[in-house]
């Protein structure tokens, strides 16, 4: 039982996929404390539309989003290249997942008020306008999250021994041009090898950063698929770790992490959550890879992917979060929709 509850902590963060939870069962506070925190957020901050007030409340459902943050050495906030979203159903005792595209074309609501990708609310203003973007746009009640810089996965993979990932010969050439740049921004540090050969083999974490900024072999979905492959393959072997060398990993991850969520949330969310069945994750993307949809440039960027119907996005994200089929898009959701074909043109 020790061991499930410290994964219940130690994966989430390496992971991206989940949140920090089960830290009360084992010095919550020593743990909490090593993260960054924030304030709470209320709904009129991060523009929670009055459809959807009162959902959490009712069908207690908890929305929380999870950031992974690539700094890319720039100085800047960095962007939001993993944007997920974790509903804890606690009526059934769920867990179900989401995945928005970080290229998808949307509206960030005021202070931006223009039309972006979804990754670049980050970059603006960070996570709250990241959850205001969501909730704007998509007609959700999020006001807690978790974000975890992408810096750490380098050193949360070499202190695992690597990860074993199966790379294919088209994907080699870009991932050692991104090993050149990774390298490049660690001039003190020993250079990570360049990769010669495709296969199945161990990746240092360097290498793996590079496998998973490969934006150039494939599309969006493909980079997103390599994220979600060394993420799974991290999952993999921290199952396999004993459970001082978890303890040893989680207080390596924490200081990468910054949250609002309060100590008492994650102690009651994790010992919750602990009777979920993780092996039974429903996960869903947003859009789905086969959707309808165009790609277009705006502001120098490229490709920002505009979708054949908002709406029907917003409908299927409430029939599986809430399993609510019969939800109707916000006045809001319908005018930004409007808004984006005609300064856009629709997709045929």
């Amino acid at each position: 039982m020790q061991k499930k509850v410290l994964l219940w902590i130690l994966i989430p963060t390496i992971s991206v996929f989940l949140l920090i939870m089960g830290g009360g069962v084992f010095a919550a506070r020593h743990f909490y404390s090593k993260m960054n925190t924030t304030n709470q957020l209320v709904h009129d901050e991060v523009a929670v539309n009055d459809a959807v007030l009162n959902k959490e409340e009712d069908l207690n459902v908890i929305n929380i989003t999870l950031l992974g943050i690539d700094q890319d050495g720039d100085g800047s906030n960095g962007r939001s290249d993993a944007i997920k979203m974790i509903s804890l159903d606690m009526n059934h005792q769920k867990i179900k997942m989401t995945s928005f595209q970080r290229d998808t074309l949307i509206y960030l609501p005021d202070p931006e008020n223009d039309f972006d990708k979804l990754n670049h609310a980050y970059w603006y203003g960070g996570a709250p306008l990241t959850l205001k973007t969501l909730n704007y746009n998509f007609d959700l009640d999020i006001t807690r999250y978790v974000a975890f810089n992408f810096d750490a996965i380098e050193e949360i993979i070499d202190i695992m021994g690597g990860v074993d990932i199966d790379i294919k010969s088209s994907e080699i050439n870009v991932t050692n041009d991104y090993i050149n740049h990774l390298n490049s921004l660690h001039a003190g540090d020993t250079d990570a090898p360049h990769l010669t050969k495709g296969g199945l083999q161990t990746l240092s974490g360097r290498q793996a950063m590079a496998y998973m900024r490969n934006r150039y072999v494939g599309s969006d979905f493909t980079r997103m698929e390599r994220q979600s492959t060394v993420i799974q393959a991290l999952v993999d072997k921290a199952t396999t770790l004993s459970y001082s060398e978890l303890l040893s990993l989680l207080d390596a991850c924490l200081p990468y992490v910054e949250t609002n969520l309060t100590l008492n949330e994650i102690i009651d969310y994790g010992t919750k959550a602990l009777n979920f069945d993780l092996s039974q994750i429903e996960q869903l993307q947003i859009p789905s890879a086969d959707n309808t949809h165009k790609s277009i440039s705006y502001k120098g960027y490229s490709p920002l992917y505009i979708m054949s119907s908002y709406q029907d996005l917003v409908k299927e994200l409430h029939a599986f979060i809430y399993n609510d089929t019969q939800y109707q898009p916000s006045q809001t959701v319908i005018n930004t929709e409007s808004a984006i074909y005609e300064k856009f043109g629709y997709v045929k």
